[in-house]
């Protein structure tokens, strides 16, 4: 007896076994790729409704921070342009600090 008629059934039983499970592993991913979705989802929306505050905080210190800053110049021109001046000189020279050595 040829040893090629024994191996077939038993390839044959197992391809057949092996289409369930096949589907069950889909079915199992699909639903794990629904769930992680919705997690995922459900975290989005979370962090943007605890993140409100604080845009709104931020937003409104911006907005206090532009208002001083227009007064300071309108009031003070030439302090500010030379202060804005020299902060510019000092973040060139740290800048320029690190390619001369």
């Amino acid at each position: 007896m040829p040893a090629n008629s024994t191996v077939q059934p038993a390839l044959d039983d197992t391809v057949s076994a092996t289409a369930p499970s096949r589907a069950k592993l889909e079915e199992a991913l699909a639903d794990f790729r629904d769930r992680a979705t919705q997690v995922a989802q459900e975290t989005i929306e979370s962090l943007k409704s605890q993140a409100k505050p604080y845009i709104g905080d931020a937003d409104e210190k911006l907005t206090e921070a532009r208002s001083y800053i227009v007064e300071r110049v309108q009031k003070q021109p030439l302090a500010s342009t030379l202060a804005v001046l020299g902060v510019g000189v000092l973040v060139g020279l740290v800048l320029a600090g690190g390619r001369n050595r």
